[in-house]
């Protein structure tokens, strides 16, 4: 009963309409900046301090938001965009390091209805940036990735974020791979499926142009692979993104999440107890 539960909770969610949304660019001082947030990041997971990833983090923020007001071309939605990267960036490593995660996933949720709140006032007066629907759907997907009736609630609402930002920006790596997991997570019912996710994993491999994109895409799609059953091709994609950025214990946990039979898609769901938590009432915590 509680699967069939879970089932239907979840494909109410895929079958809510989708909206159109105009787009508009961000600054070129964002986008650049957003190019050095990642290479950041993949620097970042060569240590195992995450305290000092996490003040890293927000140094980074702290130098960029304070020239936004001479460089943006929508300070407020710039601004959004930092605080939405260095949000998630931050959970990231928190996840894996602690068990109690109430508090975060508040923030995730004030930060997900601001720029829900944004995009409503601006999307058909003067448009929003793909990457601002991006970085939404992504807060929103890890927000809502705790219980079956989050996902209930959210569940289109990411996909049609992610679509929007991949129809309408140029190399988007990180939306094609955001819609990559959708869709091997989502039901077949609904245009989801585990082999329907390689056209997007694929497509955001053929988006990445830095070494700390790429680095990001062929680890997920080896992961992608190991889930799939091809682990000799896992291995090499693997060991493409290993190279990039030698001794990370990024890759190493993958490395070792792996040799002890589990894929990162695998481990994400059990670990944020997803399945566990079929309460129809938790659409929030």
């Amino acid at each position: 009963m509680k699967v069939l539960k879970s089932c239907l909770l979840i494909i109410i969610a895929f079958a809510c309409p989708v909206s159109s949304f105009a787009a508009k660019n961000m600054s070129s001082y964002t986008m650049q900046k957003y190019q050095d947030f990642t290479e950041c990041r993949a620097q970042a997971s060569k240590t195992t301090d995450y305290k000092a990833i996490l003040q890293k983090y927000s140094e980074f923020e702290a130098e960029v938001v304070s020239k936004l007001p001479a460089n943006a071309i929508d300070l407020e939605q710039e601004k959004l965009f930092w605080e939405s990267c260095v949000h998630l960036a931050k959970f990231d490593y928190i996840f894996n390091v602690s068990s109690d995660i109430k508090q975060e996933r508040l923030s995730l949720k004030d930060q997900m209805n601001r720029n829900e709140k944004y995009i409503s006032a601006h999307k058909k007066k003067d448009g929003v940036a793909p990457l601002f629907y991006m970085i939404t759907a992504d807060t929103t997907s890890c927000y809502m990735s705790f219980s079956v009736a989050s996902a209930m609630f959210h569940g289109m609402r990411v996909k049609t974020l992610y679509q929007t930002a991949a129809e309408n920006g140029a190399n988007m790596w990180a939306a094609n791979l955001g819609l990559a997991q959708w869709v091997y997570y989502a039901p077949g019912l609904f245009g989801g499926g585990t082999k329907k996710a390689e056209k997007y994993f694929l497509e955001a491999i053929k988006a990445s142009q830095t070494n700390a994109e790429k680095f990001y895409t062929y680890s997920y799609y080896a992961q992608y692979l190991f889930e799939m059953g091809k682990k000799e091709e896992c291995s090499t994609y693997m060991e493409k993104a290993g190279s990039l950025y030698p001794g990370s214990t990024y890759i190493a946990r993958l490395k070792k999440l792996n040799a002890n039979g589990m894929g990162l898609f695998t481990y994400n769901r059990e670990h944020s107890g997803v399945d566990k938590n079929d309460d129809p009432n938790a659409t929030d915590l």
